[in-house]
């Protein structure tokens, strides 16, 4: 490969990297994990809520109703989260079919449910649902959210009332030191750093801080382009036939 071929390749994989913020699928990707958060915090209270309380009432005989019915239930909503990976997050979810089916008696659609390997994968994929919309919340609330706030600086820094830096109860202060030992003496050196506030207060100043905002938005969104693709992983392993991991190009174009 020649020099000229290896800048060209470098500089296109750079350009594709800066250009996350301008495909669909990355927001697409996004709203998936938004909605992970509320989605999951609702399947994990539900079968917190369902699972406890049909334990606690088996010896009794409205328990195992209870049970079955949030296996139920819980079958129908890893339908739900089928057709959710498939809209947003653009990758075929193929159902294993389901054992909520009215063929036969009561007792053997209850056998069938109790019994089918997928109803437990749905419970166990609803129950860390929550796991995933965590992180995502993390890395939108942490991350995201400081990178737009960067980005705004260029037009609040000089507004009357507006502090934009860093702000500190009193100054910081490190100590590097870097010490050798020779012969029968210690030779080294020991500075101290001290880091107070600082304030935007130009225009190169701000637009400093935004050129920092959309590289730290880039870094972002390949995250959560990262979280969404193990999301999709996950689920096609958890509420599909296979475990075949979804193409990269299918997630972040």
């Amino acid at each position: 490969m020649s020099i000229d071929d290896a800048s060209t390749g470098l500089a296109r994989s750079f350009g594709s990297a800066l250009a996350v913020p301008f495909r669909l699928q990355t927001y697409r990707n996004l709203l998936y994990l938004v909605l992970a958060f509320p989605l999951g915090l609702a399947y994990f209270v539900f079968l917190s809520v369902g699972l406890s309380l049909g334990v606690g009432l088996t010896i009794t005989v409205i328990g195992i109703p209870i049970l079955l019915a949030v296996l139920a239930i819980s079958t129908g909503l890893a339908t739900v989260e089928r057709e959710i990976a498939t809209i947003l997050l653009g990758v075929e979810v193929d159902s294993p079919g389901s054992a909520v089916t009215d063929d036969g008696s009561l007792l053997e659609r209850a056998k069938r449910l109790v019994t089918d390997a997928g109803t437990w994968k749905a419970v166990v994929y609803l129950g860390t649902k929550l796991f995933v919309g965590v992180m995502s919340f993390v890395v939108v609330i942490t991350l995201l959210v400081t990178a737009v706030s960067m980005l705004a600086v260029p037009f609040v820094y000089d507004q009357p009332g507006v502090y934009v830096g860093i702000v500190t109860d009193a100054p910081l202060r490190l100590h590097p030191s870097l010490y050798l030992a020779w012969r029968n003496l210690l030779v080294g050196i020991e500075t101290v750093v001290h880091v107070g506030s600082w304030q935007v207060t130009t225009l190169a100043e701000a637009l400093g801080v935004a050129g920092a905002g959309v590289l730290l938005g880039v870094a972002s969104l390949h995250l959560l382009n990262g979280l969404a693709r193990l999301s999709a992983w996950y689920t096609k392993l958890m509420l599909g036939t296979g475990a075949e991991t979804p193409s990269l190009s299918a997630l972040s174009r």
